[in-house]
């Protein structure tokens, strides 16, 4: 099964990320932050080499959890439907008790 990105998030994913010092950040802030909110692409802060953080935008930031949220509904509703549709189809499993459930759970 192929999956398709929808447009809003292919045309926002990056092919690289910029990527810039801490060092280089303390010194050039005001500057990083007016190139960060132009470009609308997030960039990787770098601590010996390696990714500690990644500075965004406050509107992409919160395009993003705005469509975290829509995303984490979707997935909650349809596995609520699918719940019920296992109920009423006889295919559920009853436990006891909670400690049974949580056993069967952790498998």
């Amino acid at each position: 099964m192929r999956r398709h990105l929808d447009k809003r998030t292919s045309n926002r994913t990056p092919q690289r990320v910029k990527t810039i010092g801490v060092t280089d950040l303390r010194q050039r802030t005001a500057e990083i932050l007016s190139e960060l909110k132009a470009s609308d692409e997030p960039i990787a802060i770098l601590q010996r080499s390696q990714p500690t953080a990644y500075l965004v935008s406050a509107e992409q930031f919160e395009a993003d959890r705005i469509e975290l949220r829509a995303a984490r509904r979707a997935l909650f509703l349809r596995e609520v439907r699918e719940s019920e549709a296992e109920y009423q189809a006889g295919a559920s499993t009853s436990y006891a008790d909670v400690d049974a459930l949580l056993e069967d759970l952790r498998g």
